[in-house]
Order: structure tokens, then C-alpha cells, then sequence
């Protein structure tokens, strides 16, 4: 009996196994990425799958709304006050009110309008004095020269005309509030004027 043939298949039956183990042991298995040199990536995701991105904060970006903020409300106040109308200034009281005939005796402090007429004393070498113009800064004033001779102090504009022959001098007087003047015998001051309403005082000059 030839005992040959069955061994020689046992043999290559043997070394067919050990092939196909040494074959699988060389090839790496599918999930071994890491094992087979491959590099690794790692995903920057969240747990919610999405990228996960630190928020960058900047102090100096936390800063500006605030201090853009602040500004404009400091130059919306400053705008605000300087539009702000002045308040208006006060007319003064008068002693007599708008009673001109008080100044009859030389001595008053009244309340006038345009067009108002203050007698004044012979005495005194002016008058009446006829009110032409009143505003807040000036007060305009007309009075006929009852004598030859004139005479003016310091203080408000004067514009004198005559006297001639058979015709009496006259004064024109701007005054500013706050002017003291002296005509003749007459001293008069503008105490304040509101609008179209001025306060005059009339005394004797000294």
C-alpha cells in the first residue's frame, strides 16, 4: 500500500493554513486606521455636531457702546442748554406807574410807551419831552429848548438844533438803559426797558 500520496496531502494542506494565517496576520484590519501609520484627524465639533468656535471678546469692543453712549448723551445735553432761550430781562417797577402828570413838579419815575408826553417845569429850560421810540436797548426822546441857553452832561446822545430867529431850539436824546444825562436844569435816566415799554426818572439837576 502507498502511504505517500495521503501524506504528501496533508503537507500541502498544512502549509496552504499557515499561508492564508500569515497573510491575514500582515493585512490590517478595517478599524485599524490608526494602527496602520494613517494620521489622525481630530474634528473641532461640539457635542451637537457643529463647530464648536470660543466666542473672542474684546474689552476695548465692550467698551465703545457705552462710551459712544455717554458722549452723545453729554453733547445732546449741551445742545439742549445752548438752545435754551435766555431768560427775558424784567422791567423795572416805577415809583409813579404810567402816571406822567407826576412829573409836573420836576420829580417822578414813570412807566412810557411810543408817543407818550412828560410835562416838565418851566424852570427846567426843556419840555415836554415827547417819547418817539422805545425798545430794549434805546430809548428816543424829543423836547423843545424853552430857553436861550443849553446845556447837556455827560451820558446820553444829543443832537441839538436851533434856537433861531423866531423859532425855539429842540433836542433829540438816544438813551441806553443805564444812562444818566443833564439838560438845562433836568436830570433824567433810563432805569430799563422791556420790549416797547421803558422806565424813565426825572429829577433836578444839581
Amino acid at each position: 500500500m502507498d502511504c505517500s500520496r495521503p501524506l504528501a496531502r496533508v503537507l500541502l494542506g498544512t502549509a496552504a493554513a499557515v499561508a492564508l494565517v500569515s497573510c491575514s496576520a500582515q493585512e490590517p484590519a478595517p478599524g485599524d486606521a490608526a494602527a496602520s501609520g494613517a494620521p489622525a484627524t481630530a474634528s473641532p465639533t461640539s457635542s451637537g455636531g457643529s463647530p464648536a468656535t470660543a466666542p473672542a471678546t474684546s474689552p476695548a469692543a465692550s467698551s465703545t457702546p457705552s462710551t459712544t453712549a455717554s458722549a452723545t448723551a453729554s453733547a445732546t445735553e449741551s445742545a439742549t442748554a445752548s438752545a435754551s432761550p435766555s431768560p427775558r430781562p424784567k422791567l423795572p417797577d416805577a415809583a409813579d406807574g404810567g402816571n406822567r402828570r407826576s412829573c409836573a413838579d420836576g420829580r417822578c419815575e414813570i412807566r412810557v410807551k411810543r408817543k407818550a408826553q412828560i410835562p416838565l417845569p418851566v424852570r427846567y429850560g426843556i419840555g415836554p419831552i415827547q417819547v418817539t421810540g422805545v425798545n430794549s436797548r434805546t430809548v428816543t426822546m424829543f423836547a423843545p429848548l424853552t430857553g436861550s441857553n443849553f446845556s447837556k452832561g455827560a451820558g446820553c446822545s444829543a443832537s441839538i438844533t436851533g434856537p433861531s430867529q423866531g423859532a425855539p431850539g429842540y433836542v433829540i436824546l438816544d438813551c441806553s438803559v443805564g444812562m444818566k444825562t443833564v439838560i438845562n436844569k433836568m436830570r433824567l435816566e433810563v432805569l430799563g426797558a422791556v420790549g416797547k415799554t421803558a422806565v424813565i426818572r426825572i429829577r433836578p439837576a444839581k
